[in-house]
């Protein structure tokens, strides 16, 4: 293996455990690589067992064990129930992620795992929670 691709490995590794789980379009933003790149070190990382996928629809968060899988997104979900709980009626996704953009201890949750731009794999994601 390449001395890079370790480097980009142990980054990508630390990032994840750092933020206990994380979208795939964060850690591109927070290594600066390629998807390509970025999925080759995720999948290295998986066959070794050190990361896991926790599907929310057609996106993943990729975190560190099963686990911190659960307890992230009952989190995640919990703050986004909460909101639209306050609103007090149907939100889409879109307008949901407004919503905790809006909300200070919500987006201090939710931009700890991805970033809180309205692109397609965070959509997928507020729409799964």
């Amino acid at each position: 293996m390449l001395r890079k691709t370790l480097a980009r490995a142990e980054k990508a590794y630390r990032e994840i455990e750092e933020a206990g789980c994380i979208t795939s379009s964060a850690l591109v933003e927070r290594l600066r690589i390629s998807y390509g790149e970025l999925f080759y070190v995720l999948d290295k990382l998986r066959r070794e067992g050190r990361v896991v996928p926790a599907d929310l629809g057609r996106a993943s968060l990729w975190c560190t064990s099963r686990a911190a899988a659960e307890e992230v997104t009952a989190k995640l979900a919990e703050a986004l129930r909460s909101l639209l709980c306050r609103r007090g009626r149907f939100a889409t996704p879109k307008k949901a992620l407004q919503l905790v953009a809006e909300d200070k201890e919500a987006r201090r949750l939710f931009t700890r795992h991805m970033p809180l731009r309205p692109n397609p794999a965070v959509i997928q994601v507020i729409d799964a929670l």
